[in-house]
């Protein structure tokens, strides 16, 4: 393989007209006397895998304006006929062929909106951002957030060509600057499934530090009539429920009515209120495999109320987690932007007690400013504070982010904590986060480091493990293939890593983990992936997580005491298809020596990860998941752990705008009896609250969820969820049999959007 050479960057300004509104109906077809009027683009290229190429498949654009909205056409050929394209539920696209619409408002290169169309006309939408680093599980430069819902029109239609796109976007839905004249970013992808490539408007490419900085333009905007903007959004939502021992279901319904406000101040600043609101997640958090037991699992956030502006509140370090606030009685927010300047501020009431009637409550805070500076650099600041009853946490940082030469960037975080009880003032203590990287299309390399102290505490942020410093440093070569060739492109990666306690590392002490991960990605033609990671580690005794471990000896129970440095080795495997016709999967395989986390001795893992999804027709879906992680004693190969969770949904979309879906997941967990394996084999003992000595025997547990909803939602905010979720348990695995139900309830939810 040879790599091409580098490109200059071709931005393309678009001057879109302002045209009658009344003149177009958004029906897929761009028969209108205006679309022939509007700005037209089709100089596509190829993006991904490769850039910089001619694409196989033609795009033109169109683009105009009225005074309430954005209108877009799309026509794009297909000159293989494989169009794929179902009824898919809203940000549900993967595996579709669809356009993605970004829009930069506030043109700082910074964030942007996306709209997401495919041939139906089915939408998806979110947030973009640059990905300014190195990732080894997505190819993507850039990162999409499709939690965020924005309420915009689209049809389209398959044609004998391939098909047709027509979108409307009011500027009610949009945030952006408060002048005169508008100019935005913008830029259009296009997403083939059945080759698995990636086109661009202009030519976009790859080994830049921003993919938001080589977008285009929409110049010269002006007349905008967006009007005051006042959404609310009332809600009733019931239940019936039931637990394991009753016969009857339980209809009292607490707190039933909640009400969520949305107020645009002006076209840069949103104000929102909510007032008991539903917090529920309806569908479960899917299942993950925590590879490391001492890190916590990250689950993204899928309420309304946080998810809109979520984009300011965003920091290297998730300072601000909008999911640790579980269940507000009434919360606010503001947040936009006045010019060069970025403001989000969130209030809530936080209630750990049954209802509103009997509250436990904890009062939170949380302020995150920014300044922009030249080019697409910034600083910023955080703030954040929780407090109940004689508890308080707060938490302070900095942060900034700056781009030299198209190639570098650097960002970097610094704050500190302090927890307060009602016996001592708790101390401050710091933290950091900060990066370098170098981002080349052939070659790039990174810097990190981040440190949590020991009492680092954010009780309105996320971490995934805290005592914690790590340094790492890492290298990417990139190879492209030549037109046809059978590998488009080859990547293979270098990470070396270092990670201490805080105080081993501000002590000058040696690492307790010594990491090297070698690692190859291959995009072959069709869109098939391959990617190997490889694991190269040294891991050093953790004791505190060990302290209620104990050993019965002659002279009576000792503290436990672990392999002082376990060697790990192995590799993870992962295959994952294109959409072939109507299926697609990803396989995940895992082997090789890790720790024996539980009774902290050398161990061999087992890890797979599956998933299938097939679409038998244009209506019916089908996705199966399983995961299993298996962790074997070295000594004689006895199971000291095994984690097996299938999943399976099925989604019937009957129209557009309702669906039918069921959701079925078993989650199957053993843990063998403990020993200390690494010295003595002696049984290992916990000591209760007691302070008695009991033996640490095997345990399973087995349970199996279940959840069905009929839904109906015709447009963000309005919708309709009816439906029922059970949960059950069984002594053996997978067998069936002696099912215990734990409880099961049916729920309904209604809510409307009304909009002024």
């Amino acid at each position: 393989m040879k790599g091409q050479q580098t490109l200059p960057i071709d931005r393309i300004d678009v001057y879109p007209p302002r045209l009658d509104e009344k003149a177009v109906i958004i029906d897929g077809n761009l028969n209108e006397p205006v679309w022939s009027m509007a700005s037209s683009q089709s100089n596509f290229m190829s993006y991904l895998p490769v850039d910089g190429r001619p694409t196989e498949d033609d795009t033109e654009i169109r683009v105009w304006y009225g005074p309430t909205a954005l209108y877009i056409g799309i026509i794009a050929h297909e000159v293989h006929g494989k169009v794929r394209s179902t009824l898919a539920d809203r940000d549900n696209l993967d595996n579709e062929d669809y356009v993605l619409i970004v829009l930069d408002t506030y043109n700082d290169k910074r964030s942007a909106f996306t709209f997401a169309v495919n041939p139906f006309g089915q939408q998806a939408d979110g947030t973009l951002t640059d990905r300014t680093s190195t990732d080894r599980q997505s190819s993507l430069p850039f990162r999409v957030d499709d939690n965020p819902d924005y309420v915009f029109i689209s049809r389209g239609r398959l044609t004998d060509e391939g098909f047709t796109v027509e979108v409307k976007i009011p500027f009610k839905s949009l945030r952006y600057q408060n002048t005169v004249t508008q100019n935005w970013g913008f830029n259009v992808l296009r997403r083939v499934q059945h080759s698995g490539y990636w086109s661009v408007m202009g030519n976009t490419r790859l080994g830049m530090a921003s993919f938001l900085g080589q977008g285009g333009q929409l110049i010269d905007m002006t007349g905008f009539e967006r009007g005051r903007v006042f959404d609310i959004i009332p809600e009733i939502r019931g239940t019936l429920e039931r637990g394991a021992d009753d016969k009857e279901f339980d209809s009292e319904m607490t707190d039933p009515v909640g009400f969520n406000v949305r107020y645009g101040w002006s076209s840069n600043v949103g104000i929102n209120a909510t007032v008991n609101p539903d917090f529920s997640q309806i569908e479960a958090d899917v299942a993950q495999i925590n590879y490391d037991p001492r890190r916590s699992l990250y689950f993204p956030e899928k309420r309304p109320f946080f998810l809109d502006g979520i984009e300011h509140f965003q920091t290297p370090t998730r300072l601000i987690y909008t999911r640790r606030i579980v269940n507000p009685v009434a919360a606010g927010k503001i947040s936009g932007k006045f010019g060069a300047n970025t403001v989000g501020f969130i209030t809530a009431v936080d209630n750990s007690g049954p209802s509103i009637a009997e509250m436990d409550p904890s009062y939170i805070h949380a302020l995150r400013l920014k300044r922009d500076m030249s080019s697409q650099n910034h600083m910023g600041l955080i703030y954040t504070d929780k407090f109940h009853a004689d508890w308080s946490n707060r938490v302070f940082a900095i942060d900034g982010r700056f781009f030299t030469k198209d190639t570098y960037s650097f960002r970097a975080q610094v704050g500190f904590s302090q927890t307060t009880n009602e016996n001592e003032m708790g101390a401050i203590v710091p933290m950091w986060d900060m990066a370098a990287n170098a981002i080349g299309r052939k070659w790039s390399g990174s810097f990190s480091t981040k440190a949590y102290h020991s009492e680092f505490n954010p009780a309105v942020g996320f971490i995934e493990r805290g005592d914690y410093v790590t340094v790492s440093t890492g290298t990417t070569r990139r190879f492209y293939g030549k037109k046809d060739a059978m590998t488009e492109q080859l990547s293979l990666s270098l990470r070396v890593m270092a990670n201490w306690n805080y105080n081993d590392f501000t002590n000058g002490n040696r690492p307790d983990d010594q990491r090297i991960y070698p690692s190859f990605a291959l995009q072959f033609r069709g869109g098939w992936r391959l990617t190997n990671f490889t694991w190269i580690e040294t891991f050093s005794y953790p004791e505190k997580f060990f302290t209620n471990y104990f050993l019965k000896t002659p002279t009576g129970f000792e503290s436990y005491q672990g392999t002082p440095e376990l060697a790990n080795y192995g590799a993870m495997l992962e295959l994952s298809t294109p959409q072939l016709d109507r299926i697609s999967a990803k396989l995940k395989y895992g082997f090789g020596r890790d720790p024996n986390y539980d009774e902290w001795a050398p161990g061999n893992i087992h890890l797979i990860e599956s998933s299938i999804h097939w679409t038998p027709t244009d209506q019916l879906r089908f996705y199966l998941l399983y995961n299993q992680q298996q962790n074997f004693r070295t000594t004689d190969g006895t199971l000291v752990s095994e984690s097996r969770t299938p999943r399976i949904k099925i989604e019937y979309q009957i129209t557009p705008t309702i669906f039918l879906r069921g959701v079925v997941q078993y989650t199957g967990k053993f843990r063998d009896d403990l020993r200390d394996n690494s010295r003595t084999e002696l049984p290992v003992y916990f000591k209760d609250s007691n302070g008695n000595y009991i033996l640490a025997h095997s345990k399973a547990t087995n349970n199996i969820e279940a959840d069905f909803l009929f839904s109906y939602r015709p447009m963000p905010g309005t919708l309709v969820f009816f439906g029922y979720g059970s949960e059950f348990t069984e002594p053996s695995r997978f067998r069936f049999q002696s099912l215990q139900r734990n409880s099961d309830v049916f729920f309904l939810k209604i809510s409307y959007l009304f909009q002024n």
